[in-house]
């Protein structure tokens, strides 16, 4: 007869070889010094799937055949996985190190990064303009095969940043398709487009927040005129992350972050990359996120979103309806109400 303890470590290790055979162990190392190199963010079909850790680990799906990694100071590498169960991937450097007299003793780069930060904050003060971005949101459960996908075109009336937050505005809707069922929608998160919007992306809030919540540290390479800083968020749950701000000639260029968060045995991904004009002033010109998360009722959901700025549409009837922190759905409905006999498509699209 075997021993109830005997079974619980039978069914340990089954479950243990089941998982392992559903996941490959890939490893990332720099090209010449052969050391680990953690925060690797790896892309599968253009999704955001992993992160590596502080020993340059990750594990990834095994039915993934091919995986895209990028981090500042190597180059983008595309690499084929199919045939291997544990992979060692070295990445080249694309960098020139810096002389030892570019950073004297004193220098703090948190201090540095507020300083880059507010003046690039500066510029937005004393704007007041419109600025027009086209969007889409899209939302997946895949395990029932729903889905939701929302696009048109925002109009941000914009103030200056430190008077109050810019006002949002639908302008148009080109297309809202809805699969998802009622119960499982209401248990989803707000749209992603208004909660992630240019004033979380970099503005007061987020300096704020900065200075209390983020250790920060100045990359020890350049490229022209570019400074890099890595951003390290004081949380325990989140387990594997890459936040970074690029700052080219002084002003804001780029924001990237990607993280792995688990709060009560959930996990949750999440990937955010924004890119700043330069001229004249520094906004947001591109801002993509992607994002996995479930459902009180265990249900996956897949969310992305892009916003890319535009010059001014030519737009028949402008919706002009404001919104804020709103599901899509909610956001449509706001606008059939005001516009009771708008038409608007509803074509299941494929992004």
């Amino acid at each position: 007869m075997i021993k109830p303890t005997t079974i619980i470590l039978l069914l340990f290790t089954v479950i243990n070889s089941v998982f392992s055979q559903n996941t490959k162990d890939v490893k990332f190392l720099d090209a010449v010094y052969e050391k680990p190199v953690s925060g690797i963010m790896v892309f599968y079909n253009g999704d955001f799937i992993a992160i590596s850790d502080i020993n340059g680990n990750c594990q990834i799906d095994n039915h993934t055949n091919e995986i895209y990694c990028k981090y500042f100071g190597y180059n983008d590498t595309l690499v084929n996985i199919e045939d291997c169960e544990q992979c060692e991937i070295k990445l080249e450097t694309n960098y020139t190190l810096l002389n030892e007299v570019e950073i004297d003793a004193k220098y703090n780069p948190k201090k540095h990064l507020l300083k880059l930060l507010k003046e690039s904050q500066q510029t937005a003060y004393k704007l007041d303009t419109t600025i027009y971005y086209k969007f889409k949101e899209v939302n997946k459960i895949p395990e029932l095969g729903q889905i939701e996908i929302f696009t048109g075109i925002l109009k941000v009336e914009s103030k200056g940043y430190s008077k109050k937050w810019n006002t949002i505005y639908i302008s148009e809707i080109s297309n809202y398709y809805n699969s998802i069922e009622q119960g499982n929608y209401e248990l989803m998160q707000s749209s992603r487009i208004f909660e992630k919007f240019i004033i979380d992306v970099l503005y007061p809030k987020s300096i704020k927040r900065l200075k209390k919540n983020y250790h920060v540290k100045r990359q020890d390479f350049s490229a022209k005129d570019s400074i890099i800083f890595l951003l390290l968020y004081k949380n325990d749950n989140v387990t594997h992350e890459y936040n970074s701000v690029n700052f080219i000639n002084n002003k804001i260029h780029t924001r990237e972050v990607a993280y792995i968060k688990n709060i009560e045995e959930q996990s949750t991904k999440s990937y955010n990359k924004t890119v700043y004009s330069l001229s004249p002033i520094s906004t947001p010109k591109h801002i993509v996120e992607s994002r996995e998360y479930l459902l009180t009722n265990d249900r996956l959901v897949i969310n992305h979103v892009e916003l890319e700025k535009i010059e001014k549409p030519k737009i028949e009837t402008d919706l002009n309806t404001f919104i804020f922190s709103s599901s899509c759905k909610d956001v449509v409905e706001k606008v059939k109400f005001k516009f009771p006999n708008i038409k608007i498509p509803a074509q299941l699209l494929l992004y």
